[in-house]
């Protein structure tokens, strides 16, 4: 066992009776607790060597793991520890592998809608085969950007000048002045500058394989560092939290208020001062 649980195995069969239990103390039905925690440990398997080496994945997977079984956000708030002991009888692969037909499904069924909008493109005239497959246009509001990086809080994308309400997004990277997202689906989309949204053929691929994290150490002694992302001009952006102390050993809970803020560091290691965000929810940057 890695002593930092990067090892995606050890960490499911550890944190798994915690991350049920925690769903199931607040009200969420065994099964639906097991399918959403299943789910969102699935979708990070692929990339959990570059979760663990940049992000808290205790205060980040548990946050997404509300997110998936529908509970109110809580900032920096990591996954509860010794809610239940482990039973045998309740193992996660069986979940896991239930999770992973549920996605097969999702994307068969994506798959079939596309092939009947190609038969329905065949009979409709060009014009309007165009129009049919557009993606949903979701709302779109103007508001400056108060930080330098694409964030997402809720449904809402931040790009530089608007705002894009896009529910169930499970990843994203700047693209530009937009941005290519990965829905749950699986689908593909990119979004433009003014927040138009059309079908992305090919991921990016910052998307696929984000860049290494450059080092970086919280300002703060109850910061931690949540997430980071690099910027066009070759500077990195840190997300930080400092509701809950780091370290597995330490209790102390920070007011719910707690910062959360944004430090940007320059190529050479220079930092500038902590933006405070100031919405509420979780705040991803990717």
């Amino acid at each position: 066992m890695n002593a930092d649980g990067s090892d995606f195995a050890t960490y499911v069969d550890a944190r798994w009776p915690d991350l049920v239990g925690g769903l199931e103390d607040e009200g969420v039905a065994p099964d639906d607790a097991r399918l959403a925690v299943a789910e969102t440990l699935l979708a990070s398997r692929r990339s959990w060597a570059r979760r663990v080496r940049d992000e808290n994945v205790d205060v980040t997977l548990w946050a997404e793991v509300r997110e998936r079984a529908g509970l109110p956000p809580r900032p920096g708030e990591a996954a509860p520890h010794g809610v239940r002991p482990f039973d045998l009888d309740d193992a996660p692969e069986p979940w896991l592998a239930r999770a992973g037909q549920v996605r097969s499904a999702r994307r068969r069924r994506g798959a079939r809608r596309g092939v009947a909008w190609l038969a329905v493109a065949a009979v409709l005239a060009a014009g309007w085969a165009w129009w049919a497959t557009r993606p949903e246009t979701p709302p779109v509001r103007q508001e400056a950007n108060a930080l330098p990086v694409v964030w997402y809080s809720g449904n809402d994308l931040h790009l530089a000048d608007v705002v894009v309400e896009l529910p169930d997004i499970d990843e994203f990277v700047a693209v530009g002045s937009g941005a290519a997202l990965r829905m749950r689906t699986g689908e593909l989309l990119q979004v433009d500058g003014d927040g138009v949204v059309s079908p992305l053929d090919e991921a990016p691929e910052a998307l696929d394989d984000p860049p290494q994290v450059r080092a970086f150490e919280p300002p703060g002694r109850y910061d931690v560092s949540v997430q980071s992302v690099p910027l066009a001009d070759g500077s990195w952006a840190y997300l930080i939290d400092s509701s809950r102390r780091d370290g597995a050993t330490d209790a102390i809970r920070q007011s719910e208020s707690g910062r959360r803020a944004l430090v940007v560091c320059d190529a050479d290691g220079t930092c500038a001062d902590p933006v405070t965000i100031e919405a509420g929810g979780a705040i991803r940057l990717r």
